[in-house]
């Protein structure tokens, strides 16, 4: 082979190489993101998991008067009666949730009075809980809208870099701390 025909043949797999290395670094990426969704949910669901345990238990232990007691205790009722693959049904509950603890919470000099009475810490527990679920349900969101974004680029789509995994979707909830936690 003459000089020119060694240099064309030389271009042609140094692009080979470089588009193969692309798209790897690009699956990689894209693997990483779906992984980064997968551990936000979990975070998320451990989140409100623990909420709702902690909302049910201020309910139960009597620092709370009798009505807001039983407002809450239903609210994780109708959270424990979902179905867990019913993602609308299941946030739905949620929220309503969100809205019980924001009505009972709403204020902060009640919620501090509530806090110094025995058996108060675990108001104090729910307050954080709640915080919790908001900033978990923000990154679970903003992983979600990274991998679409990834997986709506062009290359990815011609080259099906994203595999079988399925498109990820965000959790549009109530998920705001009642008044009375701020500061908390």
């Amino acid at each position: 082979m003459s000089g020119p025909a060694w240099l064309v043949t030389l271009l042609a797999v140094a692009v080979v190489i470089a588009v193969v290395v692309y798209l790897s670094s690009t699956a990689g990426r894209l693997d990483r993101l779906h992984r980064r969704v997968e551990v936000g949910q979990d975070n998320l669901h451990r989140a409100l998991q623990r909420r709702r345990d902690l909302a049910d238990h201020a309910a139960a232990i009597g620092v709370l008067d009798p009505a807001s007691s039983l407002l809450i205790a239903n609210a994780v009722a109708r959270v424990d009666a979902t179905e867990p693959s019913d993602r609308v049904a299941t946030y739905l509950a949620e929220s309503d949730l969100t809205a019980v603890l924001t009505a009972v919470f709403a204020d902060p000099t009640e919620v501090d009075e509530i806090i110094d009475e025995p058996g108060g810490e675990v108001v104090a527990r729910l307050a954080d809980s709640c915080h919790r679920v908001e900033i978990g349900r923000r990154f679970y969101n903003d992983a979600v809208l990274a991998t679409r974004n990834q997986r709506n680029r062009a290359i990815v789509r011609i080259f099906r870099l994203q595999g079988r995994a399925a498109m990820p979707e965000t959790v549009e909830m109530a998920d705001a701390p009642p008044e009375g936690f701020a500061g908390r």
